[in-house]
């Protein structure tokens, strides 16, 4: 049943639940003497079927109510669902384009990814996003990647997070050797390069950025080519800005996506709710 009949079941049945009421209570009050009202109902007889009428179409109205409350909940679910996928897909287009943007600047072909920020007790991780990266450059050694403290020494991604600032690292052709052998068996001996740069958390209303909340995650840039020396400078800052204005468009999807969450979850106990 869709929307809008239950929602004409409701008016019918609030009305017919008035209009059965109002007959049952009136034909009551005249029969009634002396206060006898269990009396006076019994008397009615096949009068009270008015009052079980009655009754029976104010339940019928408020469970068509119930039933209309759930349906815009799925649906408000399956829109929602929609728009995290196209969200998905939007965020997943712009970071090849970005990725490009990086390797044209630099001079040298690069892969992208996003590093999701996870809470595990008192620690926090950087964990691979395997639907948001763009494989240009093929690295062995990730294909195994897990996941990596924020405060894991030498590691450009965890201080791009810690600090909150866009970072390049140019990687020493020993880097391998600074890691411990968890964390040396996921990263690539060849790497020579990082850029990163953190997604920040936005307050929901404002959109400004929230001190007090850690960053969603880390995006990064990365290559086994070491880019040419003439003008790196200009060209490192160059793309610095295009991963920082990559990373505050993906800031401001996630927070209109915690918008949506939160309109959602309300809905969901407004219709818990109902009776």
């Amino acid at each position: 049943m869709r929307p809008n009949s239950l929602n004409v079941l409701r008016l019918s049945s609030t009305l017919l639940s008035v209009v059965l009421l109002g007959i049952w209570v009136n034909v009551f009050t005249e029969r009634l003497r002396d206060g006898a009202y269990l009396h006076t109902i019994t008397r009615l007889g096949w009068g009270n079927l008015l009052l079980l009428g009655g009754g029976g179409c104010l339940i019928a109205g408020e469970l068509a109510t119930k039933r209309r409350l759930l349906m815009e909940h799925r649906d408000l679910e399956r829109r929602f669902e929609l728009l995290r996928h196209r969200q998905g897909r939007l965020l997943a287009t712009t970071l090849a384009t970005v990725c490009e943007l990086v390797s044209k600047t630099l001079r040298v072909p690069c892969n992208g990814r996003y590093f999701l920020a996870v809470a595990d007790g008192d620690q926090t991780y950087l964990e691979q996003d395997r639907e948001l990266a763009v494989l240009t450059v093929r690295m062995p050694r990730e294909f195994g990647f897990t996941r990596v403290a924020v405060d894991t020494p030498h590691i450009v991604i965890g201080r791009a997070f810690r600090e909150r600032c866009p970072t390049y690292e140019d990687l020493p052709v020993d880097h391998h050797s600074n890691y411990e052998p968890r964390i040396a068996r996921m990263i690539e001996p060849a790497q020579r390069w990082v850029l990163a740069c953190p997604v920040l958390t936005l307050d929901a209303e404002t959109n400004r950025h929230i001190e007090e909340l850690s960053p969603h995650g880390v995006i990064c840039f990365y290559g086994v080519n070491d880019p040419p020396t003439n003008g790196k400078e200009a060209r490192v800052s160059a793309a610095l800005e295009y991963a920082e204005q990559f990373a505050n468009q993906m800031s401001q999807i996630l927070n209109i996506i915690e918008l949506v969450t939160e309109m959602t979850d309300s809905h969901a106990k407004d219709t818990e709710k109902v009776p």
